[in-house]
């Protein structure tokens, strides 16, 4: 009786196993393209075999049941030659393909384990003798359940048996896996990851993880409850594929499609051309799907990285004449400067007085060249003199001229108005014209050139105010030393001739400039103030102005050049006191100033897409506009706060 109960017993467990299987064979015969997201992700080539003509192309698809007129391959721009389209389980080629099982707690609920353990069971079942499939549980920690086996026995003790976990190391599991394949060429390899939920106690990072598939050439096939970035961007750099789902049931009815995935291939054949070391774009149609890589000749290629497309051609430099106005403009442009050239090289033999005439005389007369002519050397050509000329006036109408005069006497710049602006404009049109050219980016030179002339205008407002600085830090000495020359018995001219023999420039050389016009027929006292005029020096204005009373009213001159040369003592200590107590406040405002471009510099170096929308954007354009300008605003502020006259 005990031998008929048992035997019946077995019989019952013999059909719910087979009812089972039958099941799980008939979930797992979903179409793959039922998948979530899965027709965006594949289909997607794994590995290219350049070593031998004809190339093959092993695809990882959603479905291998593909014809030869549903595929076609674009070779730079060319059709080639489709050859051959087989799965590869068909011609048995050697497959790996390692399970990572999440093993949480979270799992268990429903017999969620055993029910996926079945699953892979009836995918695997009946797979060819090439194909190799090993098992991971990724729970508190990675344990390799079963190496890469053919043994069908083998594999499904270890699938029967898996226990839930408290915890799930999914990267660490993924790094297991990866270290389980062989090293054998020409063999497809993949890992399917099926998880619950995310990781919660590996050691590894989803980039460790990725770095070890990639080294390996293995593509990674996740199928998880909810989105994961880490998960998803971990698939897409080994060229595989994450689908997402929202319930269990779901994973359960989708894990014969996943495995089905990698557990084959498509190989494609073709007439390939590129040369060895070289590299050949290529574009891949199966259907309405197209695909774009490179590969490279004569060799065999696994990584993803390798497979890349090839970037794209930089637009033609000339790009920015698209545009009629700016076409025509250029043309009138260029249509003036030749004219311009061609009137330039005319004048040099037209007249009895002609600039050639001119430049030879220099050198006919005397075999010296004085220091002032030979910095006028570089605009003597006569094209470069008319320019110069052009642009005086220019500026002379406008008022810039004696400004900018003005300017380049306090920097003590040996060049006049006009050189000045035409070599400034013509270094901000060759920096335009270098960055246009190299970066095609007429924004940028537009930016570069403004950079260049902004650069040349606060040089030479840098100059001047550093000798102006050295000029009154000079004075208090220069005014006791002229003091000390009266008490010895100079009169005011022969004293102010001695200290300027004796102050070194800037002092000396403006003294001697105003004892050189006192001699011509200036007055002393106005020779005196074009200093103070010329270098915007109150200081020294506030002592010519005492040298002019006294010489009026009389009195003890060499006492009152001690008491102003000892007054402005006291106001250079007051102003250095002055910036000692202000230094905080000029290092925090630079430190603000560049705060905002050197992080929006920091985040267009780590993510540049991110940055960009600013300037592609028409919101992000006027955000960063309201951003310059309020960065403005503040920068004037902090510098009214930290300004104090003394």
């Amino acid at each position: 009786m005990s031998n008929i109960f048992q035997g019946r017993f077995v019989r019952v467990v013999v059909l719910a196993v087979v009812a089972l299987t039958i099941t799980a064979l008939s979930v797992g015969s979903v179409a793959a393209q039922d998948l979530p997201g899965i027709d965006e992700q594949l289909p997607k080539v794994s590995q290219v075999d350049a070593s031998e003509d004809p190339v093959q192309l092993s695809l990882l698809a959603a479905d291998y049941d593909v014809s030869e007129s549903d595929v076609s391959i674009l070779e730079n721009g060319i059709e080639a030659e489709v050859g051959e389209l087989i799965s590869a389980v068909a011609v048995s080629t050697p497959i790996e393909v390692v399970y990572v099982i999440d093993v949480d707690n979270r799992n268990a609920r429903d017999a969620t384990l055993t029910r996926v353990g079945r699953m892979i069971l009836a995918a695997t079942n009946d797979l060819p003798a090439a194909t190799r499939v090993g098992v991971v549980t990724a729970g508190q920690t990675s344990v390799a359940r079963v190496p890469l086996t053919t043994s069908y026995e083998r594999l499904e003790r270890s699938l029967v048996d898996v226990r839930a976990e408290r915890g799930a190391s999914i990267y660490d599991g993924i790094t297991t896996a990866a270290g389980m394949f062989s090293d054998e060429q020409g063999v497809a390899r993949s890992v399917v990851v099926i998880s619950g939920g995310g990781d919660t106690t590996s050691t590894a990072t989803s980039t460790t993880a990725a770095a070890s598939l990639v080294q390996r050439g293995a593509q990674a096939i996740s199928l998880g409850l909810g989105e994961s970035d880490q998960m998803r961007e971990l698939t897409s750099s080994t060229g595989g594929a994450f689908i997402a789902v929202e319930s269990n049931e779901q994973l359960l009815a989708q894990v014969g499609a996943v495995s089905e995935i990698a557990l084959d291939r498509l190989l494609v054949t073709f007439s390939g051309s590129a040369e060895v070391g070289g590299r050949m774009p290529l574009a891949v149609t199966i259907g309405d799907k197209t695909i774009e890589l490179s590969y490279p000749g004569g060799v065999f290629t696994r990584s993803v990285s390798q497979l890349r497309p090839l970037p794209a051609p930089p637009e033609p430099g000339f790009a920015f004449f698209g545009s009629s106005w700016v076409l025509y403009g250029s043309i009138l442009l260029a249509f003036a400067t030749i004219a311009l050239a061609v009137g330039s090289l005319g004048s040099l033999f037209v007249g009895g007085d002609s600039n050639l005439d001119t430049l030879l005389a220099r050198y006919s007369e005397s075999d010296d060249l004085d220091e002032s002519e030979v910095q006028e050397l570089l605009v003597q050509s006569s094209l470069v003199r008319r320019a110069v000329d052009i642009t005086e006036a220019l500026a002379e109408d406008r008022g810039v001229l004696v400004r900018i005069e003005k300017m380049l006497e306090r920097a003590d710049l040996p060049m006049r108005a006009g050189e000045a602006m035409f070599f400034l404009l013509a270094a901000a049109v060759l920096a335009f014209a270098l960055v246009w050219v190299v970066a095609k980016s007429v924004l940028m030179a537009v930016a570069v050139g403004g950079i260049v002339a902004a650069f040349g205008y606060f040089a030479v407002q840098f100059l001047a105010r550093r000798r102006l600085r050295k000029f009154e830090q000079q004075l208090p000495d220069t005014l006791n030393m002229l003091a000390g020359t009266l008490r010895a018995g100079y009169s005011l001219p022969q004293g102010l001739h001695a200290v300027s023999d004796e102050m070194a420039d800037p002092m000396g050389e403006e003294l001697r400039r105003a004892m050189t016009e006192n001699q011509l027929g200036r007055e002393i006292d106005e020779s005196l103030g074009g200093v103070a005029e010329r270098l915007d020096s109150p200081d020294f204005a506030w002592a010519v102005m005492a040298i002019g009373i006294q010489r009026e009213v009389g009195g003890n001159l060499n006492e009152l050049l001690m008491t102003v040369a000892d007054t402005m003592i006291q106001r250079q200590r007051i102003r250095r006191e002055v910036s000692a107590l202000t230094a905080e406040g000029r290092v925090s405002a630079g430190i603000l100033s560049m705060l905002p471009p050197g992080l929006g510099f920091v985040l267009w170096v780590m993510n540049p897409d991110y940055v960009n929308v600013l300037f592609s954007n028409t919101i992000g354009l006027i955000l960063l506009g309201a951003a310059v300008v309020s960065a403005m605003v503040g920068l004037i502020w902090m510098k009214k706060v930290i300004t104090i006259d003394a």
